[in-house]
This record gives structure tokens, sequence and C-alpha cells, in this order.
């Protein structure tokens, strides 16, 4: 199973048309994914056994946008893993929740390859900094990067507008998955003043996909679908879904003393109390029964209520 990962920042009007044309495109080949559609452009992650398949989409997705380019990163899956469970094509306010439309009137800023940023990690003057959500940091990152400890996107603005750690003056390297969130983040450090904001192009994901022995990556990247995170070969790796809170799991984190299968995780032990012990308990004998009957595969988590995020 392929994964084909993009984004595009563009001025789209005729919003319920192209929805049309993308969700009849991807059911004529029966691919599966996610695909949301604002007035500033397109953010998807779509799955077919057949890697021709998903290139001659994107080809189509670009000629129903009229767009010049899609860059998308390719990744897999394991056989028996279905990273989607159906197609879901939506119209948004933001292709990624940040509170703030993206701003085609500021001037395009600077991003490198692969290379370059691996030159830049190891400069001195160079703050490298990951703007995805503190569990996805603590899961894999950048060597020597800092991570402001936010939940969700829309914290970063918040956390620019107070920190202390940045000065406007240096230069400042930024990453997320797949770039569409520095895309947003860069616009929201160069209105406040920062001098020099640099975006590592298509992301860990895209670097991944250019980087070989040279790679200063460390641990797995977390993805918004049901493989949960890819290695730095971009295949499924080996991180799972805590059941209680929905965060991501590593081998490491399920030997930790505050771990209990669907009950528990080091990063969501402080809110049980005996009565959410006791619901998380229930759910989980329902997860069983359900897998027993050989009805649903599982029990909702919050994954499934978090925005697609490249």
């Amino acid at each position: 199973m392929y994964v084909a990962m993009f984004y595009h920042f563009a001025k789209i009007e005729e919003l319920v048309c192209v929805r049309a044309c993308v969700e009849h495109l991807c059911i004529q080949s029966d691919v599966h994914g996610t695909c949301i559609l604002a007035t500033e452009g397109i953010n998807a992650a779509l799955a077919h056994p057949n890697d021709e398949v998903l290139e001659t989409i994107i080809e189509q997705i670009k000629t129903c946008l009229a767009l010049q380019e899609l860059r998308p990163t390719l990744s897999r899956a394991h056989h028996d893993t279905l990273p989607f469970d159906k197609l879901l094509v939506q119209i948004r306010p933001e292709i990624v929740s940040y509170g703030t439309l993206f701003d085609f009137t500021l001037p395009i800023l600077p991003k490198v390859n692969s290379v370059q940023w691996n030159d830049l990690l190891q400069a001195n003057d160079v703050v490298v900094l990951d703007v995805r959500n503190q569990y996805e940091h603590a899961l894999g990152r950048f060597r020597n990067s800092i991570q402001p400890g936010t939940k969700n996107f829309r914290e970063f603005k918040e956390f620019l507008q107070q920190q202390t750690e940045m000065d406007y003056d240096q230069s400042v390297a930024i990453y997320c998955t797949g770039g569409i969130r520095c895309e947003k983040a860069a616009q929201s450090m160069f209105t406040l003043g920062f001098k020099s904001v640099i975006q590592l192009d298509r992301g860990i994901l895209g670097y991944l996909e250019e980087s070989t022995d040279d790679s200063l990556w460390e641990g797995e990247c977390f993805v918004f679908d049901q493989r949960v995170a890819l290695n730095e070969t971009l295949l499924e790796g080996s991180a799972e879904l805590c059941l209680a809170c929905g965060g991501p799991l590593s081998p490491n984190d399920k030997v930790h003393p505050h771990y209990e299968h669907g009950i528990s995780c080091s990063a969501c032990h402080h809110e049980l109390t005996p009565a959410t012990h006791a619901r998380r308990s229930e759910r989980l004998r329902q997860l069983h029964l359900a897998r027993r009957r050989g009805g649903e595969k599982s029990l909702d988590t919050n994954v499934s209520s978090r925005d697609l995020r490249v």
C-alpha cells in the first residue's frame, strides 16, 4: 500500500466544484484517504496499492485545480495495513488549522533541501525549531532542535509572542512533518519581525526521501493515519497509539511503569482517577467483545478527531 502526501497553497474559488471533481477522481480509482480544500489551497494524504494510480490521480487533481505543480511525498504501509478506512474530501476554512489564513501578499520565504538542512543543523549560530506538537517531537526529532511544548498548532502563535529563547536577529531553521505548518509558522515569524526564517522544504518526509547515510533524523515521524509513524526509510514504524489518550507510544513507552494497555500511558497517567479507570476498562472490554464478534476493528480514539497535517 502506497500513501502520497501533498499540499499546495493557492487561491481556490469554486470549492464545491473542485470538491466534486477531486472526489469523483478518487472514487473512480478506488483511492482512500483525506483531502482538505479551502480558499487557501489543498492538503491531502491519499492511499492506493498501486503507486502509478496515485501518480495519475495527483496529475488529474493538479489539472482540476489548475496548479503548476504538486510535490507529493510517497511512503509505504505494511501489506495488512489500510492507512485510511474510507475517502473523505472536505471543505474547511483552512487546510491546516491555525486560526489565520495563508497571506498571499507576503514574500516567499527561503526553503532548503536535505543537504543544506544538514549544514544548518551543524551551524553554531542557528536555532532549530520544531513547529509540530509536543507528542510528535517526543517520538522523533532532529538532534538539538527545540519544541515549544505546544499541544496543537494553534498554540504556536502564543508561543511566538511569549518566547524568550530566540533572538529576532538570529537565523531560525524550522521544520514539521511535510512542510505545511512551517508555511504558516514562517509567515507569523516574519510578521513579528524575525529577520531570518528558513524552512525545511517538504518537511521531515521530504528530508527522509532525499537522505541516505547522512541523515541527522532521530526516532520515528508521527503521521496522521493508521500507520501512526514512519521510520527513516518511510516505512511503517513501531509506534502504536495509546487507546486512552490517542497519543503515540514508542516501544520504550510501553515498558514505562505508568503504561497500562487501554488505561493509561506516561503522558495521560496524571488524568487517571477511579472513575476514568473504570470507564476505560469498560471501553477496553467492549473493544475485545467487538473483535471477537468480528465487528468494529477498534473503538474511537482521539487521533480520529485530529486535523490532517502534512
